[in-house]
């Protein structure tokens, strides 16, 4: 029997069900998701391309009010005085994640998604389905997600005798996907490394290094050292011996915020 092919409609859900998910999750809750009807003008746009089983362009839109709320809780800002350069990392972290989750779901595992751009819109952004979600703070924002999309070669190529379809866009939800994906993602092994310090030498004074030379890594003595997952500053700590092995003890968690911030690093 031939796999089922995921739908236009089922894409743009699991893709809304996924951002909302990640949301909460950046902000130690849960939600569930339900459709509504697109807003009328945007304020925000991620474009993002498709390919496997279905190929080409999609579209993520929030109106300017949800884009700064959204940031505005994740980020910890008060009210929605949030900066534009703020929000758009905020949703590129989201983004980032949503697709990561949806890679790894059974359900649209044959379908890749890789973001193109984020930021600001002026007027309505065509969109073939919205879906709403509450957060803290009675904050219930919308996420409407669209696009033109086509079957990929490598899905016809599972399903003989079917012809390449023409650009199709979804007209309604499919059926509720299966909860957050976030399970999936835990067992994943990610490079840790502990920073004591960090300098700049010279060319010159690289190449007389040697047995003996001592390097100036302009950090006291008492300082906590930091604690690096795949070159990003997660943790800060002070260095402990266990077993006989060198360890770190944990002193301070960076926030959320600081992690997304540092995105644009």
């Amino acid at each position: 029997m031939s796999e089922p092919l995921l739908t236009p409609s089922g894409l743009f859900q699991a893709l809304a069900v996924e951002m909302a998910t990640a949301v909460a999750a950046l902000l130690g809750e849960s939600t569930a998701t339900t459709p509504a009807a697109p807003p009328a003008e945007a304020g925000w746009l991620v474009r993002l391309t498709a390919s496997g089983q279905l190929s080409g362009a999609v579209n993520v839109s929030l109106t300017e009010a949800d884009g700064r709320r959204i940031s505005a809780l994740i980020m910890g800002f008060e009210g929605d005085d949030v900066p534009d350069e703020a929000v758009v990392d905020t949703l590129r972290e989201i983004c980032a994640q949503a697709v990561g989750a949806f890679s790894q779901a059974p359900e649209t595992a044959g379908v890749k998604l890789a973001i193109d751009s984020v930021s600001r819109t002026a007027g309505a952004v065509d969109a073939d389905g919205a879906w709403q979600f509450a957060l803290p703070g009675g904050v219930t924002p919308s996420i409407a997600v669209g696009g033109v999309l086509v079957v990929g070669a490598a899905a016809v190529a599972r399903q003989p005798g079917v012809a390449m379809a023409a650009p199709v866009s979804a007209a309604a939800p499919a059926a509720s996907m299966a909860g957050s994906n976030l399970d999936l993602l835990l067992d994943v092994e990610l490079p840790l490394a502990v920073r004591f310090g960090q300098t700049e030498l010279t060319l010159q004074h690289l190449t007389r290094l040697g047995p003996g030379s001592v390097i100036d890594l302009h950090r006291s003595a008492d300082e906590p050292v930091e604690v690096l997952v795949s070159g990003k500053v997660i943790a800060r700590g002070e260095v402990v011996v266990v077993e006989g092995n060198y360890g770190v003890r944990v002193t301070e968690v960076v926030s959320t915020a600081d992690r997304i911030r540092s995105l644009g690093a």
